[in-house]
């Protein structure tokens, strides 16, 4: 575990430099860690603190929180497709970003994690009770869940529409992207972020005391609905905090998850630091690339990680379908 980890350390911290060096100006790795480590008031300086620094933090803060969502979510259901936007908690989120800013154009920035909260947590409130019988049916909650993403998908397509030229910018945003994002975004959703992951580290034990099946947690005294929607309620506070200033970021909590269970094995006390980074280090290589590879445009983060996913999972299925053969 503690080669990946540091691996995953190191990677992130080369796409930390490449994110400091790279954009209209052009920086050497010298040239842009002594820019932050000195500061002042130089074009290199300015660019650095008040631009791409901010920008690689909110990616951060961004996988980690999708990555770690995704975790809980697969673990509290005991599905291996659960993750933020299957279960609608994104969909919901987004939804209600996008109604807030249409219908309500000066509401502060500030005021939108509690707004995607709401509506992330009212999503994942229908998908758990359409799916909810006498036990959580992963068949049940995959319908379910798409059944509330398909309408909050509408929903959103309706307010833009009605919007019309004023929903212009929404439409990168719901693509996902961190064009744009500065301090103030990072300051807003940071709270959220780490809170949510002190809160998911903590309930480990119980995700791994889950794992072992209903009756075996029942039977050492554990409160299954209680914990499932403690961890649940921590999965909804980190997935639809970050799509306030990211929008949404596809995949990152379906595959990432897998990914660090296959390299380390193990439960979630093993696995979840892994994920954090991993998750991380995906979003910030992506925003990486969106923003140079097409330079001046720039590319949906969310596009990216859908095309750095989809092949990991279909070799994830492919291999999951020779191991059952």
């Amino acid at each position: 575990m503690g080669a990946i980890v540091l691996a995953l350390i190191i990677a992130l911290g080369v796409v930390a430099l490449a994110s400091l060096c790279t954009g209209n100006l052009v920086l050497s790795p010298a040239a842009a860690l002594d820019a932050l480590a000195r500061g002042g008031d130089t074009p290199a300086a300015q660019i650095v603190h008040a631009l791409r620094l901010p920008r690689f933090v909110a990616a951060l803060l961004v996988g980690a929180s999708l990555a770690v969502a995704g975790a809980l979510m697969q673990g509290i259901t005991r599905n291996p497709l659960a993750d933020p936007t299957l279960t609608g908690v994104v969909s919901g989120a987004a939804l209600a970003v996008v109604a807030a800013t249409v219908l309500s154009p000066a509401v502060p920035a500030g005021v939108l994690p509690f707004v995607a909260l709401a509506g992330g947590g009212s999503a994942a409130t229908l998908t758990f009770a359409l799916a909810w019988r006498a036990r959580l049916s992963p068949l049940r909650l995959s319908l379910a869940g798409t059944t509330i993403a398909a309408l909050g998908s509408a929903g959103i397509i309706s307010l833009m529409i009605a919007a019309g030229p004023q929903a212009g910018p929404l439409f990168y945003w719901l693509a996902g992207g961190l064009a744009g994002v500065g301090w103030p975004q990072v300051a807003m959703v940071a709270p959220w972020t780490v809170a949510g992951l002190a809160a998911a580290f903590a309930g480990a034990r119980v995700l791994d005391t889950l794992a072992l099946g209903d009756e075996a947690a029942q039977s050492i005294g554990l409160d299954l609905l209680r914990w499932r929607l403690i961890l649940g309620g921590i999965a909804v506070v980190l997935s639809a905090s970050v799509v306030a200033i990211a929008g949404p970021v596809g995949f990152v909590g379906l595959c990432v998850p897998h990914l660090a269970r296959a390299a380390l094995g193990g439960g979630y006390r093993r696995t979840l630091t892994a994920t954090a980074l991993a998750g991380a280090l995906l979003v910030a290589a992506a925003d990486l690339v969106a923003r140079t590879v097409a330079a001046p445009r720039e590319l949906p983060v969310g596009f990216l990680t859908a095309l750095v996913a989809t092949p990991l999972l279909i070799a994830m299925i492919r291999r999951d379908e020779g191991a059952s053969s």
